[in-house]
C-alpha cells in the first residue's frame, strides 16, 4: 500500500536486481581465461622459418654414425647412410687418450668429409663394452660433441 504525502507519490526504494546471471557469466570468464593463460607461454617457442628471402644454405648430406666399443682401447665406427652401412673404420691405440685422439682426427678426415663434401651427422650411438669405463664413454661423448654432432644416443650391450 502506498501512502499519499503532499501532491506527489514516491516510488518503492526495494529493487530485486537478479545477479544469478552475473555471477555465472562472471565465473565462464575467469574460467576461459585461466585455461588460456597456459597457452601464452607456447607462444614463446622458438622456431625456425622454412621457406624464406635468404639464399639457400649448401645442402649436406645426412649420415649416421654407430661407435662400437671392442675394448676400451679399440672401437669402429660405422658410417650409415640411409640405413646401410656405407664405411667401417677401425680405431685402436695403446692407451685410451691415444684412441680419443685417433677418434678425433678419424671423425674429421674420414667421418666429416667424404668425397671432399662435408657431410652431417644426424645422429650417433655409442655402444660400449663392459670393460670400457664411465670416463672414457664420457671422453668418448665429448670428442663426438666437440666435432658438432650432438644427436648422440648411448645403447647398452648386455653381456659384452
Amino acid at each position: 500500500m502506498r501512502r499519499k504525502t503532499g501532491l506527489g507519490t514516491k516510488k518503492e526504494l526495494d529493487l530485486e536486481l537478479n545477479l544469478t546471471p552475473f555471477i555465472d557469466l562472471l565465473s565462464t570468464m575467469v574460467c576461459f581465461l585461466l585455461i588460456t593463460a597456459v597457452w601464452i607461454e607456447i607462444g614463446t617457442v622458438e622456431v625456425k622459418q622454412s621457406n624464406g628471402t635468404e639464399a639457400p644454405a649448401e645442402k649436406k648430406e645426412s649420415y649416421d654414425l654407430d661407435l662400437v666399443f671392442k675394448d676400451p682401447t679399440a672401437l669402429r665406427l660405422n658410417l650409415k647412410k640411409n640405413g646401410k652401412q656405407y664405411k667401417a673404420i677401425d680405431v685402436k691405440s695403446e692407451s685410451s687418450e691415444g684412441m680419443l685422439a685417433q677418434l678425433n682426427e678419424a671423425i674429421t678426415t674420414q667421418v666429416l668429409k667424404i668425397k671432399d663434401k662435408t657431410v652431417e651427422i644426424a645422429t650417433a650411438t655409442v655402444t660400449p663394452r663392459s670393460s670400457v669405463n664411465y670416463g672414457q664413454l664420457i671422453s668418448t661423448l665429448d670428442v663426438l660433441r666437440k666435432n658438432q654432432i650432438v644427436n648422440i644416443g648411448v645403447l647398452t650391450a648386455k653381456g659384452q
